[in-house]
């Protein structure tokens, strides 16, 4: 919002006031002052601006075309409505709402709706963060939607980067990438922040892929992560502490690849995972508490729609479990069954099995379960897409 009218909000809502006790208004006189206070607060109006080495956006709805003609100096921040990409000479801090891409538009020529590529002078000089304002503005948010965000170049080059290199940061507010690409050295990290990833992207860097631990000022951290692909980091693939989530409940992965050089995946303190049909090989440990369970979707064909299907671990299971699941109208029934809970203590897990739920026994029950229709003894759970018929 320009200057000159932001210094006359003041003036405005003093208007409104004297108008409403004028008309004796009564109850109308608060609803004046409410909407007065939504439309004519200066943190609703789209701003961004340049301070010092930084781009800093505050207010709601900024985008990128907003944000650079707010900044106004090609050579700071460029963009070209055409194929919706910006170009950046300045790390960004985001103290508002900044919106990158956005939904996907049919025949478009163009791969994404938007991109941000940093053209910065070395390896760690591109950032962006979100950062509490302090102030009454609400919470930061960053929307990644069918974009991507990558460098153009560095002088010293990206390989130069010897730690942690370029950084997406989430430190309150809220990260959000939907069908994102993040390439050119980033990490991405939500310290403080809620997470929401899905059908994204995060590949090449020195270091991890993505960094989820921390606690919000409320305590409570929502983190959902849903078919990302973590792929070719130095170090590891993807590094989790302990997160502030819902009820203490543990981080859920559905669907991921993630791979690392170092480990595809790093747990750190107390963090526990679940790992719903995901892809990695390695997992390190750093400390003698956390946990990672490995599940894997399985879907069982019965012979009508309504049948009760039970999966218990076989006697003697390491970590035993009992899961139920009603089959649907074209009678299959999909339960998320344990292969197995891996715990700080090297590797064993993989080979000898001490902390398995598997085999299990799968048996179908009649609608009404008094009547048993077929069973399948020591049925081993190990990869994604698993399917078997009963009887």
């Amino acid at each position: 919002m320009p200057e000159p009218l932001l210094n006359l909000v003041p003036q405005l809502r003093f208007a409104l006031l004297r108008l409403a006790r004028h008309l004796h208004l009564g109850f109308g006189l608060l609803i004046l002052v409410f909407l007065s206070s939504l439309i004519l607060h200066p943190s609703a109006f789209a701003s961004a601006r340049l301070e010092g080495e930084w781009i800093v956006v505050t207010g709601r709805g900024n985008t990128l075309e907003s944000a650079a003609r707010e900044v106004g100096d090609p050579a700071i921040l460029s963009f070209d409505p055409e194929t919706g990409s910006a170009v950046s000479a300045r790390s960004v801090r985001i103290a508002g709402e900044l919106s990158i891409g956005g939904p996907a538009t049919s025949g478009s020529i163009y791969r994404y709706v938007g991109s941000l590529e940093f053209d910065v002078g070395k390896c760690g000089q591109a950032r962006i963060v979100l950062a509490s304002s302090g102030g009454t503005g609400g919470q930061p948010v960053l929307r990644i939607e069918n974009a991507r965000i990558a460098t153009v170049r560095t002088d010293e080059g990206n390989d130069a980067c010897k730690n942690e290199g370029n950084v997406i940061e989430a430190a309150a507010g809220a990260l959000i990438l939907h069908r994102a690409d993040i390439s050119g050295n980033f990490v991405v990290r939500s310290s403080g922040g809620a997470l929401e990833i899905e059908n994204s992207q995060i590949a090449t860097s020195n270091h991890t892929g993505l960094c989820v631990s921390g606690r919000s000022d409320t305590g409570i951290l929502p983190v959902k992560i849903a078919r990302l692909r973590l792929l070719d980091h130095k170090i590891y693939g993807m590094e989790v502490g302990q997160v502030g989530n819902v009820s203490n409940a543990p981080l859920i992965l559905n669907e991921c690849t993630i791979r690392g050089g170092g480990a595809d995946l790093h747990v750190r303190g107390r963090g526990e995972i679940v790992a719903r049909d995901c892809d990695f090989d390695s997992i390190r440990f750093a400390g003698d508490g956390g946990s990672v369970r490995r599940q894997w979707t399985v879907a069982v064909r019965t012979p009508t729609a309504g049948c009760r299907v039970v999966a218990e671990s076989e006697k003697g299971a390491a970590v035993p479990e009992n899961v139920e699941a009603t089959a649907d109208t074209s009678g299959v029934a999909r339960l998320v069954l344990t292969e197995y809970v891996a715990r700080p203590g090297g590797l064993d897990y993989l080979r000898r099995g001490q902390n398995d739920s598997t085999p299990h026994r799968l048996t179908v029950y009649s609608g009404d379960g008094k009547t048993v229709l077929g069973e399948i003894r020591n049925y081993r759970v190990l990869a994604r897409g698993q399917e078997v018929r009963i009887p």
